[in-house]
């Protein structure tokens, strides 16, 4: 009788699960997992994307920023607009002289020295531009004297060093020069003429003492230009914006300043191509010549920035399509030394 009660009190749902029961289970399991990794996977594709969609704005951001500022003061000075430049400096090149203050390379056009296929050279199909200003600038003159090549400025904290390309200016004229000396914090600078003191010189010389315009033509060689009182002097801003080859095996946008190495500004740029409105037209033309440019009023800029791969894999930079996210941007900059 005790056997008999034990075996009726044990329950029927203690059974285990049958063979087809648990792999229903399994089964069921199994879609709940792929729906969730589906969702997962979608989710970060969806990250990705707009990921990336940020990377590409941002880029295109700062590539527009910068090449903008330096483009809004081409052809300017501290002291004023259109006033002659004179140029102290031998060899004469394209990056030393002040020329028209602004000059585009059209896709195709070599530029000496650039152009190529390493890290940092430009890609020759692509447009480039070179701009010339004065900079900005608070040294001013409190006295110059022209047969010692000194100028005498108004602060030990001027920045100036040997081997620097300087612009002095008044309300009459202007002169690029190379300052031969001597070190920043100290109350004047030098344009002496002479052999090349260092290699810091990159082979430039001051063909001349004289500052006049045109330099070195028609003045004694110790006078010439004396620039008075509140004069002003500032770097000379020299520089070249491409599209060159990074170290990723991808394009960049880079700037090359005066006697400096290029510097990758940001990636994924992959084509740039420049148009120039002449002052008084209508129309962006993509080619200029001769005096044309000193008539330029605007330069219009189209950039193709393409997704680059970052902290993302080469998978998650590309759209459905499996084609690399890219964007065309367009810009327009005005000259506010061209502008009436």
């Amino acid at each position: 009788m005790t056997n008999q009660r034990n075996i009726r009190r044990t329950p029927a749902a203690a059974r285990g699960f049958s063979l087809i029961e648990l792999m229903i289970a399994l089964v069921i399991g199994l879609l709940v997992v792929a729906a969730a990794g589906g969702i997962f996977i979608a989710n970060k594709r969806t990250y990705a994307a707009t990921e990336t969609l940020g990377r590409l704005q941002e880029n295109g951001r700062v590539a527009f920023e910068l090449l903008a500022r330096e483009l809004r003061e081409a052809g300017g000075t501290p002291c004023g607009k259109n006033i002659p430049v004179a140029n102290t400096i031998i060899p004469v090149t394209s990056a030393t002289s002040f020329g028209d203050g602004l000059r585009g390379y059209d896709a195709g056009e070599a530029y000496a020295g650039l152009d190529g296929t390493g890290v940092g050279q430009r890609v020759l199909a692509t447009d480039a531009i070179e701009i010339k200003s004065g900079g900005s600038a608070d040294v001013t003159v409190t006295k110059h004297n022209p047969a010692a090549a000194t100028i005498h400025v108004n602060t030990v904290d001027h920045g100036f060093n040997p081997g620097d390309v300087l612009l002095i200016c008044d309300y009459t004229q202007a002169t690029i020069f190379l300052q031969t000396g001597p070190q920043n914090n100290v109350l004047h600078v030098n344009h002496n003429t002479g052999n090349n003191p260092g290699p810091q010189f990159n082979g430039m010389v001051n063909d001349c003492k004289s500052l006049s315009f045109p330099s070195c033509v028609g003045d004694k060689a110790k006078d010439g230009k004396q620039y008075g009182d509140n004069a002003v002097i500032a770097k000379f801003s020299s520089t070249v914006w491409y599209i060159g080859n990074n170290a990723r095996g991808g394009r960049s946008l880079y700037r090359r300043a005066l006697n400096q190495a290029p510097e990758e500004i940001t990636e994924g740029i992959n084509d740039m191509r420049l148009s120039y409105l002449q002052i008084g037209g209508s129309n962006y033309a993509t080619t200029v010549t001769g005096d044309d440019w000193k008539t330029v009023a605007a330069v219009r800029i189209e950039m193709d920035i393409q997704a680059a791969a970052g902290a993302l894999n080469a998978a998650e930079i590309r759209g459905t399509d499996n084609v690399a996210l890219d964007r065309p941007l367009l810009h327009t900059v005005t000259l506010r030394n061209r502008v009436p």
